[in-house]
């Protein structure tokens, strides 16, 4: 089984270099190729990718897509199997690879098998935590088993159970040659693709043993974590109906349980008083961003498309002016 690693980047030089150092260090008995697709890299992310035995693509910004550059680096791909990385999605040990992909040999209505993200030390504590309790639970196949059972599944409890991560992840490249993603979607082009498959009946696979460390600090910046939950928001609301305006009160709640949460998980760190007092302060601060991102996220078809252009975080990369590839 032939495997290609189709890894896309944009002004990734700070962690290209020990993402491909761990590619070439993975301990698999199977052949694979290294495809780099750039984005229009201005830095030196391309001068460290040529240091590699890897194969170079360029495209230009403004063509870049979530499912559509994805989609292009399969038919490029020589491999049966597609590993789908991001430049800054550094795998954790050797054996990432074998890990993920051995989960695609014996069951044909396996479609594709996904990474846990763990958070990078710079992570700030209120991702942080969210990461590691995202991530957090044992090796899961997934399928829907019963039609009628998925189909009245509460909205966020079907978007927990339809959850993939093209960060990290593999996909049997006839699969997806026949199902690619979407070519025209902004954002959450996994979670359309994972619905999508699985109510084919295929199946996905969390495999908790293929570790990556991958995280934004969007939380940094009320204006960056604005524009994530903005575009998070368009995506949920569109394909599972999740934060509908009757979900208000409920989103409200989340919001608190959320601040409730910082507050544990800040004052539980072995940190200064001054770093935790600074962060206490900041979490309702950046929480009340992410309520109002959602809030215009799920009343987006309502804003004109100027505002709709700045208030997304999607069209700030396509435009150039910012090289998060994705959350």
């Amino acid at each position: 089984m032939k495997i290609s690693i189709v890894i896309l980047s944009k002004n990734e030089e700070k962690y290209i270099g020990s993402t491909l150092d761990s590619i070439f260090k993975q301990k698999i008995d199977k052949e694979y190729e290294v495809i780099v697709i750039d984005s229009g890299s201005c830095d030196s992310t391309l001068t460290i990718a040529a240091r590699y035995p890897v194969r170079i693509i360029h495209i230009p910004a403004n063509e870049f897509g979530h499912g559509k550059t994805r989609n292009y680096g399969a038919q490029t791909a020589i491999g049966e199997v597609i590993v789908f990385l991001n430049a800054d999605a550094t795998p954790q040990d050797e054996y990432w690879l074998k890990s993920m992909v051995d989960n695609l040999k014996n069951d044909a209505r396996i479609a594709g098998a996904y990474s846990r993200v763990y958070p990078r030390q710079d992570c700030n504590p209120l991702r942080f935590w969210e990461i590691i309790t995202e991530g957090a639970g044992d090796r899961q196949v997934k399928n829907i088993d019963d039609f009628s059972g998925y189909q009245y599944m509460k909205p966020r409890e079907k978007r927990i159970f339809l959850s993939f991560q093209s960060i990290s992840c593999a996909i049997r490249k006839d699969i997806l040659l026949k199902y690619p993603f979407e070519n025209n979607i902004e954002f959450g082009e996994d979670l359309e693709w994972s619905k999508r498959i699985m109510e084919k009946g295929f199946k996905i696979v969390f495999e908790p043993k293929s570790t990556v460390l991958h995280s934004h600090n969007f939380y940094y910046s009320f204006v960056k974590t604005f524009k994530k939950y903005f575009d998070d928001a368009r995506l949920n609301n569109r394909l599972l109906n999740i934060w509908s305006w009757r979900n208000l009160p409920i989103l409200a709640a989340h919001v608190i349980y959320k601040i409730v949460r910082d507050l544990g998980y800040v004052l539980s760190l072995n940190r200064g008083m001054f770093y935790k007092i600074g962060w206490l302060f900041y979490s309702p601060v950046i929480r009340m961003a992410e309520l109002f991102g959602i809030i215009a996220g799920i009343n987006s078809r309502y804003l004109p498309g100027r505002i709709h252009s700045a208030f997304s975080l999607v069209s700030e990369v396509k435009t150039g002016r910012s090289h998060f590839i994705t959350s």
